[in-house]
């Protein structure tokens, strides 16, 4: 089976790809753009990248496809579920390789927002030597909410076991008024959780208005959970302390013009922004290229593992 693996994904994927002798194609460069993708595609049976969805037009340029290893957790932020299986393409993911890299940049966010170590790091570098005393707040003793309490959120929670925090979670099974009252009582806001229909625009313009003016956003979940336009306001009004994104609605290919979306957020001064990486940790990438290894070996074998949509 012709293997494509379109994109660079993992140094630890490619040594194992050339320590075990596989004739599989690897790119080594980045997707310039969506043509290129295309082309890269056209002939593969079993496939990985991530830069681009593998949506109706995609999959359907691809007529040899039967598998594809999502390098992810979210699949479903990168592969059309429902088309994939009306064409009966199987899609394999990475679960939980990222939950330790995704809390621990979640819970720096949170620290850089409150602590403004990103803001007083940008004066330094202006020249500005600024002492005063009360630059930011700790993250200790202060109200957590986790919207998304899957295997990112329970390590966010354990990490901050000895913070002296009280920290309230929302899963799938909660109500609208758990969600509305925690948002409304939290010092701390992590959005963590999936990205489905149910949690598409989840963070809405009413849920932000109605945190706390001292209260702190960190998104490391997918950027369409939360309403981009409403954070915006509330951010550049001061209505809220802060926030740290590393993801967001619309995000570029690399090499890309920064999209207005994203430029405004990063022209804010309470705003830390990432470029989609809080995954991205040599140990992470080390369990992600065993992984996806391990899944295109067993598509390969027949006997596929991981599978999303099962």
């Amino acid at each position: 089976m012709k293997v494509v693996i379109a994109e660079p994904i993992s140094k630890k994927l490619t040594e194992l790809i050339e320590k075990n002798g596989e004739e599989w194609t690897v790119f080594d460069s980045e997707i310039a753009n969506r043509d290129e993708f295309l082309e890269r595609m056209k002939d593969a049976e079993i496939a990985s990248a991530y830069s681009v969805k593998f949506d109706k037009e995609v999959l359907d340029n691809c007529p040899k496809l039967r598998y594809l290893a999502i390098p992810a957790v979210g699949a479903g932020s990168y592969v059309d579920r429902e088309y994939a299986e009306s064409k009966g393409i199987t899609v394999t993911y990475c679960p939980g390789y990222n939950s330790a890299a995704v809390a621990e940049m979640a819970i720096g966010l949170a620290i850089d927002v409150m602590r403004k170590i990103s803001s007083i790091s940008r004066e330094l570098q202006n020249g500005i030597w600024d002492y005063s005393p009360a630059k930011g707040m700790l993250l200790s003793g202060k109200k957590i909410l986790l919207v998304g309490y899957g295997n990112i959120g329970k390590t966010i929670e354990r990490l901050l076991g000895s913070w002296d925090v009280g920290v309230k979670h929302i899963n799938s099974k909660s109500n609208e008024e758990e969600l509305n009252e925690g948002i409304k009582a939290a010092d701390v806001v992590f959005v963590c959780c999936s990205l489905n229909e149910k949690t598409q625009g989840l963070i809405n313009a009413a849920r932000i208005s109605s945190m706390k003016k001292t209260a702190v956003l960190i998104n490391v979940s997918r950027g369409a959970v939360v309403d981009e336009d409403a954070l915006y306001a509330a951010l550049s009004e001061k209505k809220i302390l802060g926030a740290g994104l590393d993801v967001y609605s619309n995000e570029p290919l690399p090499g890309e013009s920064l999209p207005e979306n994203i430029r405004r957020f990063v022209e804010l001064e309470n705003t830390v922004c990432l470029t989609h990486i809080a995954a991205s940790s040599l140990e992470s990438g080390e369990v992600l290229g065993q992984m996806i290894y391990d899944n295109i070996k067993s598509c390969i074998d027949g006997n596929p593992i991981n599978i999303f949509n099962n």
